[in-house]
């Protein structure tokens, strides 16, 4: 009989009689494939049940003829034994006599990513080893016994656990296991990002060419048209701030100069028990970089200090999980109410807003095995202060699409219009070919339309809805928020506001039980991490004082703030 056994390298055809054992079977694999040293074999192309044991016969294992069998193995290194010279041009004539330039971007193999030198985030890791299968709660067993097929627990990106526990978006790792498993095909090799690399001084991949339209280049190096597709999965799953007061403590400036805001959010990524699989951002902590403040907008500044933020909140174990902005308006006749600008009928996100939030996700990758850039996706959240439906004050939290992050990540194809509930897409120029972008949406009579972005496209393709911001039931916060906060002109962080807030009765800096509440300030904490020239005039005990940000030694920080308020 004919035993089919699929492979990383492929698909071998294996004749084998039924009573030959399994470690025969194998055997056979080897001569074919030679490449493939270990190995174990199962049915289940998500290898959760392996075959054995090696002397069983292929009858007792049910393997009939035409049977396919899956292999699990480590991918063999491709045998280069002579390296080629690094060819950048192929030069060669079309049928019209023109010159055709083939440009071949091959990179060293020593600047190419390697899986054991990336380190995946913490909760990834522990994602990565959870089953995630649950059992519905709207089955029940019919019979005595065994459980039957109803009963059992189903894989995380089961419509009917998702519809069961209201998710309406599945989590990335549970669209992960669906690419791997018989529903996504079990064909999945690993996730491509879309390439918009263009030739010329404006394009992804400058110094190649001087211009794409100086000299033609061939069909098959152009990039390829996209369709945007409305996102199926999402990288975060659900904000939750730890305490309502670090929401309260950001919108005090809003109240006192009725100007937008931004700031970054500092916290971890945790595991979601809420979403199969799920991942959600809490949020410890707000930052807020310098910036020109308007009734109508801000200006992002440059912040001199932002590797030194970065840095201080990695000691602390945070990292930055989004940011967020505010933008209110008062009702004319009713001061305690806000004006709904957003909603399904409008905008989630502006157009402006989608792209900053795009860079941002850009600058801020998730890491992924399973790309063959090493990156896909990202956890970096947008969070909104606005008004509701209801014109009360809420906060409503989103993440830009991959192909959104594909095409900001372009440089120069995504613009934003005056028409905040679209984008425009640029045209091509003689330095930069631009493909087309289609999107679908559906008709009146319930039939798929597409159409191609000449030039605007809905901005609500690229939005990906989160769940939240959600508040915990008892709040533990990590930090006190008693001192001021950094780059508020009616309210400057100073020497003095250091003393005031160290002599504070509230604080009881130098009793036992209140030091580590004094120096527990996020805001305290930057600005210290920021100015370290405070105590060079004093021991050098005490100009040691970043150790206070591991909280390892607050002993040693505080002889230092004894001298400032002496």
């Amino acid at each position: 009989m004919i035993v089919r056994i699929q492979t990383r390298e492929g698909q071998a055809r294996v004749e084998v009689d039924p009573s030959e054992t399994l470690e025969a079977l194998a055997a056979k694999l080897q001569q074919q494939l030679p490449t493939i040293k270990q190995f174990k074999l199962s049915r289940d192309p998500s290898h959760k049940d392996y075959l054995g044991p090696a002397e069983a016969t292929l009858s007792s294992l049910r393997i009939q003829h035409g049977d396919r069998i899956f292999a699990q193995h480590e991918e063999s290194p491709p045998s280069v034994p002579h390296e080629p010279e690094a060819m950048t041009h192929m030069v060669g004539n079309s049928l019209s006599g023109e010159k055709v330039v083939e440009i071949l971007d091959t990179v060293p193999r020593e600047h190419k990513k390697k899986i054991s030198d990336i380190v995946l985030d913490q909760v990834d890791l522990e994602l990565t080893k959870m089953d995630g299968r649950e059992k519905l709660k709207s089955t029940s067993r019919r019979s005595f016994g065994d459980e039957s097929i109803d009963t059992m627990a189903v894989e995380p990106y089961d419509e009917r656990l998702l519809k069961e526990k209201d998710v309406k978006l599945m989590s990335f790792h549970a669209y992960l296991r669906k690419l791997k498993s018989h529903s996504g095909g079990g064909k999945f090799s690993e996730l491509k990002r879309h390439d918009f690399g263009s030739y010329g001084e404006a394009g992804g991949k400058t110094g190649t060419e001087k211009g794409w339209g100086e000299r033609t280049v061939s069909m098959s190096r152009l990039p390829k048209p996209m369709t945007l597709d409305r996102q199926k999965y999402r990288h975060v799953d659900r904000v939750e701030i730890e305490d309502p007061q670090i929401l309260d403590k950001f919108l005090d400036a809003w109240r006192q100069t009725g100007a937008m805001r931004y700031g970054y959010l500092y916290g971890t990524y945790e595991v979601d028990t809420n979403v199969p699989l799920g991942i959600k951002a809490v949020v410890k902590a707000i930052y807020e970089p310098p910036q020109e403040c308007a009734a109508d907008g801000v200006n992002m500044l440059r912040d001199p200090y932002s590797d030194a933020i970065d840095s201080t909140a990695a000691m602390l174990g945070l990292v930055k999980v989004g940011w967020i902005f505010i933008d209110l308006e008062v009702m004319a006749d009713d001061h305690n109410k806000y004006v709904c600008s957003r909603g399904k009928d409008t905008y989630f996100l502006r157009s402006n807003e989608c792209i900053i939030a795009a860079r941002l996700q850009n600058m801020n990758p998730s890491k992924c095995l399973e790309c063959d850039d090493l990156e896909f996706g990202s956890k970096f959240v947008t969070v909104v202060v606005t008004g509701n439906e209801k014109n009360e004050l809420d906060y409503v939290a989103y993440q830009v699409s991959q192909q959104g992050m594909d095409l900001e990540r372009a440089e120069g194809i995504l613009e934003y219009t005056a028409k905040p509930n679209l984008c425009r897409v640029a045209q091509s120029t003689p330095d930069r070919y631009v493909p087309a972008i289609f999107y679908q949406d559906v008709s009146e009579f319930g039939n798929k339309m597409v159409h191609e972005a000449k030039p605007y496209f809905p901005v609500d393709y690229l939005v990906v809805s989160v769940n939240g911001p959600t508040f915990p039931q008892q709040a533990n916060p990590l930090f006190k928020r008693n001192f001021p906060i950094e780059n508020r002109m009616y309210a400057p962080q100073t020497l003095e506001a250091l003393k005031a807030h160290l002599n504070s009765p509230d604080n009881k800096p130098f009793r036992p039980t209140g030091q580590l509440k004094t120096i527990s300030d996020f805001h305290l904490i930057v600005y210290l991490a920021t100015h370290p020239g405070l105590f060079s005039s004093h021991s050098d005990e005490v100009s040691h004082t970043y150790e206070l940000l591991s909280f390892s030694s607050p002993q040693l920080l505080l002889q230092g703030l004894r001298i400032l308020c002496e």
